[in-house]
């Protein structure tokens, strides 16, 4: 018998205006208990906005808000306060006071609930463990990196036993390569404490690692739900395909394709065969990854040779990134560093056709 899953967390048709900006436009999803959920999206979209009123310091103007069965909002009255509802918050700033332990700072929240001095010890001590960091409760913020104290930061939402994390850009503040390793950090925690999370963020190579699910706004609204893999492999629209990065996209010649076959004809000319698609979406776009294109023959049954010129070539470490001329179209690719590839050089490239589909031209 299949299990019938509850929804922990519930957004319905929830709206958000300041004046004449609409923040949010009839937002609703759910959230499973246990699950880590992504609001991903560019600056003004209303990912902040959301967050700030599932924590109860922003009052939506309509909808509905729950947590646990319990409603937390309804149509711009609040049925319980911010305080009220078991929610943590991990921010952009670390927040933590320096002239404070470590202990201190994240038993301050334990002592202010009264908590037996014991007991704060051991909440401490399990928050610490969880976060990678026993035995620093000693420790001043200042004796600490960046990443530790966004860790600390995060110790000390959890020593509350939340019913929920709330997360917002929590990894905005730290550099490139010190945001890369707590992505998978904040992953593994989350996971141990398995405790039902929103996070908010621009980054979306940081959703794909933190997330369980990735839900895209877009202008106040959930433009595309799904897993990472889904997200980036199948968007629905040329703002989500672009917004991720890496995208190919070109205008279908609906006459001369044969869309229930997977043969797709780009107005350029360009010949390509992809995912069968009994139905078009509106302007329909070829697409896919820039990644997807690979050195080698047609192994595979159904697949697209490409051959193309190197028009560009920057070297990024990992991979080469490459400008292409195919029929007569500029194409985007990411290549292995072996083997080399130079501006000038002729080079044949496959497509699978599972890599190619047929989204929706808008914005």
């Amino acid at each position: 018998m299949e299990s019938h899953r509850v929804s922990f967390l519930e957004v319905e048709n929830v709206r958000k205006d300041f004046g004449d900006y609409h923040a949010l436009r009839d937002v609703s999803f759910a959230v499973e208990k246990g699950e880590v959920v992504t609001l991903l999206g560019p600056s003004g979209c209303g990912k902040t906005t959301m967050l700030r009123a599932l924590a109860g310091l922003e009052t939506i103007d309509r909808g509905r808000i729950a947590l646990g069965g319990r409603e937390l909002a309804h149509d711009g009255r609040v049925h319980l306060a911010a305080e009220k509802r078991g929610i943590g918050m991990v921010f952009q700033s670390y927040a933590l006071w320096p002239h404070k332990t470590i202990f201190e700072n994240i038993g301050l929240g334990l002592r202010l609930k009264k908590m037996p001095q014991a007991d704060i010890a051991a909440r401490v001590r399990w928050a610490l463990d969880i976060v990678g960091l026993p035995g620093s409760e000693s420790r001043f913020p200042s004796s600490l990196s960046g990443g530790q104290q966004q860790r600390i930061s995060l110790a000390r939402a959890l020593a509350l036993e939340p019913t929920c994390l709330l997360f917002d850009e929590p990894m905005s503040n730290l550099d490139v390569s010190l945001r890369e390793k707590m992505r998978f950090e904040i992953r593994t925690i989350m996971n141990d404490a398995g405790i039902t999370s929103v996070y908010v963020t621009h980054d979306h190579e940081e959703a794909m690692v933190v997330s369980d699910r990735i839900m895209i706004m877009q202008s106040g609204r959930i433009v595309q739900q799904g897993s990472p893999r889904e997200i980036y492999l199948r968007p629905k629209s040329r703002f989500v395909a672009e917004f991720l990065g890496g995208a190919n996209l070109f205008p279908l010649d609906v006459e001369r394709s044969v869309p229930v076959e997977g043969q797709f004809v780009t107005t350029g000319g360009l010949m390509l065969r992809g995912s069968p698609v009994e139905a078009l979406p509106p302007d329909p776009l070829v697409f896919f990854r820039a990644e997807a294109l690979r050195h080698g023959s047609a192994e595979e049954e159904g697949a697209t040779v490409l051959r193309a010129t190197v028009e560009s070539a920057c070297f990024l470490g990992g991979a080469i990134q490459c400008g292409l001329r195919a029929s007569g179209m500029a194409i985007a690719a990411s290549l292995p560093v072996v083997p080399e590839v130079s501006v000038g050089e002729q080079i044949e490239l496959v497509l699978s056709p599972q890599s190619v589909s047929v989204i929706a031209d808008c914005h």
